[in-house]
Formats: C-alpha cells, structure tokens, sequence
C-alpha cells in the first residue's frame, strides 16, 4: 500500500551543524523547516560519548570534531547565546607545532625551521592572490595549480634539500586534511588556506591555535542546543529525489516514507550524494566522483596518569599507527588520530592489534612501560553517512570540479551545503555553520 505523501516547505535532511545551523537561521526569520537526519544521533562527523571514569564519575570524550578557535566568530557566537562552558586545550610539549618531532622523528635544526617558514609563507601569498574563495576558480593560475599534486610541489621545490624538511612538509598536510600529499591539489590547498581568516599561522597548535578550546560537556551539547525548538527525524535515510514536478519535489526514504517539499536542502558532503536517485539525473560534475573523504581514525587512551607529562619523546626510527596525539587532561589520555593512507591500512586490519600497536607506540615514544585503562576508536571510514572525516578534499586536476559557492544544484529549488562548500573555515565545524547560515538565506531568497 502507497504510503500517505506529507507536504512540507523546507526540508533539510542532515543534522550536523550545517544542517541544525540553517535550520536555526530559518526559525530566526520565522520560517519553519524540518530536519530530516538517516543516523539516531544529532552531529554529523561529530561525536560525544560519556564514560566512567576510575572513581564512577561521568566524564565526555569527543571521537569526532571537537577543536575551536577564539577567531571562528559564528561558533563563539552560539557559546555566548547558550552559555556554553570551554576548556582550553593542553599542550605536553613546549612546540606543539614541531609535528614530526612530536611522534619521535628527529627534531628541525634552525635552517630546517626557517625553510619550511619560508615555504608556508609561500603557500599564504599564493593563496592571497584569489581575490575571495567564492571566484577562486576564474583566477588565471587556477587551472595550472589544480594540475601539481602537493607531493610533487615539495619535491620539486627548491628550497628543499632534504628528506627530514619533506617529512615535516607531508606531515603538515596530512593533519589538516586528512588526507596524504600525492592525494591533495594544490588548487585545493590554496583554496583552503584562502578561507582561513590569518592564513596558515592560525591553524598551527598551541596557545591561539585553531585547536585552543573544546566544549566542556562535548560538541554534542552545542548540537543539542541549536535542535532546541526544532523538528528533527531520525533513522530515515534519503533514497530519491524526484524534481520533474512543477515547483515541488517528492522525496523518498528508506522507511518508504515520501515527502513533497518546496525548497531541499542536502546537508552533507557531496561524497554522500551518489547512493541518491535524482529524476532526472543531476550533472556529474555534482556527483562524488571529484572529491575524495579525508580518512581518519580517531582514538582515545585513557591511562591513571598522565605520564607523558614532561618526558623527554624518544627518537625513532621506527613510527606509530598515530600520526598527531594531543592531550587529554579530563579523564588523563592521549588523542591519537590515524589519517590517510595509515588510516585505510589499518581500516582491514584488527582492532586488538590496532590497540597494542598503539600502546607500543607509546611507550615507545615516551619510554615508559603504561598501559592504557580503557580504549576508544571510532572508524569514521566505516560510517556509511560520513565514509570519512574530517572532509572531503579536491585531488589533482579534479578541482575544476568544484562546486559554485553560492549556486543551486538545481533551478533555485535543491541546494548542496557543508564545510566543503563554506566561504570560511573549509573543514571546520564554523565552516559548517557558514555554510549552513548562508545557504538557508539563500533559500529564502529563492520564494
């Protein structure tokens, strides 16, 4: 039996921040919309759990995004509205932004330091030639830096003279992408940095880094605050969208459920859209086949003590599942994530060895014989509604591609937003919320 049709104005199907932000946007100018969202969780590709620790006591640990900055003014401005409590994040070594030397490679001597400065430095002029995010694409070097991969880039570059500069270069790219160096544009990484307010600088770790504070109680408690007042769905996941009708949209979900709606808003990664069937096809220049998923996974290690507290790191040789660890303070445990190719490695491999070959990596770099009290992976690779984190990026010669900031995906009727598509903080939790804020003001727009 045909399941009775619903008729709905707005619908927004994710409720990730991109989703839960435009949806605010909407009740602000008095426009209702409904949240359509296929998990049974608020957060997209964030995630909070709450565990015990020793003494029984509930504590929060993130296993998705979870970092923020002073600068990233429409995230701060959600923590001033809802009285939101932060906690600023701690550092175990007095140059968190030394990444190779953090997992034990051999420490930058000052001419290394000064060259990959110099290269840095590079990278935020040439991102400093578009004249905004949004035209990026009609710049007139576009086309041939969409071409050079970020691998060859540092390998052809003339300041570098040695594999320990390459490594720290790579390893730069990797943390904030997710992704290796052979896999990223440098169109893209231009991209990116253009939409990071300060430039490369204001990503780095450490006191006034992109990485400063976290939410006392968990990104989940933010999202928990902007689903306040609105509706939201679980557990129905998108199959169809057919837009042949005049001015009307039917959808159609797994739970046969169908809906007709005015104005659609697909809050995810364009990674996410093929599995959907679009009447009439949509162009593949808006299919997932441009962008690839950042791979990550994310871990936790909670010990009784934190006894990387001033140790001296060990050099080695010999490296570790985790390629960035950060502290943390409450319960004491340390944050390791495994990104890229790492990360695809060690999707098929299984879990017990994934936890001693971090252990070992450990106590190997910190040389010292601990064992964790309880551990904690998420693979976000394997979530079929992610399939990756922390976004998704642009390859080589693939980023003419590139999604038009600001338009349709189809008639002013269907829009595609996320960190992907944000004019600030590409890949960010505040690229998300830009995303979502502008998009919703650009359906209202369209009536």
């Amino acid at each position: 039996m045909m399941n009775s049709i619903e008729y709905i104005d707005i619908v927004i199907v994710g409720a990730g921040f991109t989703g839960l932000s435009a949806a605010k946007y909407f009740s602000s100018k008095s426009i209702k919309s409904v949240i359509i969202e296929g998990r049974s969780r608020l957060g997209g590709r964030t995630l909070t759990k709450k565990i015990c620790d020793d003494d029984n006591n509930q504590v929060i640990i993130d296993l998705g995004g979870q970092w923020i900055t002073k600068n990233q003014k429409r995230i701060f401005s959600f923590i001033r509205e809802y009285n939101i409590d932060l906690i600023e994040q701690t550092w175990f070594n007095e140059n968190p932004n030394y990444l190779g030397q953090l997992i034990g490679l051999k420490p930058l001597n000052n001419e290394q330091l000064d060259i990959i400065n110099q290269i840095n430095d590079q990278w935020d002029s040439m991102a400093l030639e578009f004249e905004n995010v949004e035209n990026a694409l009609l710049y007139e070097k576009s086309s041939q830096w969409d071409k050079i991969s970020l691998k060859t880039f540092i390998e052809q570059h003339e300041l570098v003279n040695d594999l320990r500069i390459i490594q720290e270069l790579k390893l730069q790219i990797l943390t904030l992408t997710a992704c290796d160096c052979e896999n990223v544009s440098l169109l893209y990484w231009l991209i990116f940095i253009r939409s990071i307010p300060g430039g490369l600088k204001t990503l780095d770790d450490g006191f006034n880094g992109a990485q400063q504070y976290k939410i006392k109680y968990g990104t989940e408690s933010l999202c928990l605050k902007l689903a306040n007042d609105q509706e939201i769905r679980f557990n129905e996941q998108l199959t169809s969208v057919d837009y042949s009708l005049n001015d009307k949209i039917l959808l159609k979900f797994n739970s046969n459920k169908q809906i007709i709606c005015q104005r659609l808003l697909l809050a995810f990664s364009s990674t996410l859209i093929s599995p959907i069937k679009f009447i009439p096809n949509i162009e593949s220049n808006y299919l997932s086949s441009a962008m690839i998923a950042g791979q990550c996974i994310k871990t936790i290690f909670i010990y009784s003590k934190p006894y990387w507290k001033d140790r001296k790191i060990n050099q080695s040789n010999k490296q570790g599942p985790c390629s960035n660890i950060f502290e943390l303070k409450n319960p004491h445990g340390l944050i390791g994530l495994i990104l890229g190719n790492d990360c695809s490695l060690w999707m098929n491999k299984n879990e017990n060895e994934l936890i001693q070959s971090i252990v070992e990596q450990y106590q190997l770099l910190y040389n010292i014989n601990e064992t964790p009290l309880k551990t904690f992976i998420h693979y976000w690779p394997k979530e079929s509604l992610s399939k990756g984190s922390y976004a998704a990026i642009y390859p080589p010669s693939l980023s003419s591609k590139w999604f038009h900031r600001n338009q349709s995906l189809i008639n002013n009727r269907i829009w595609l937003a996320s960190t992907e598509s944000a004019l600030e903080w590409i890949t960010y939790i505040e690229g998300a919320i830009e995303a979502g804020q502008r998009f919703a003001q650009y359906i209202i727009n369209s009536f």
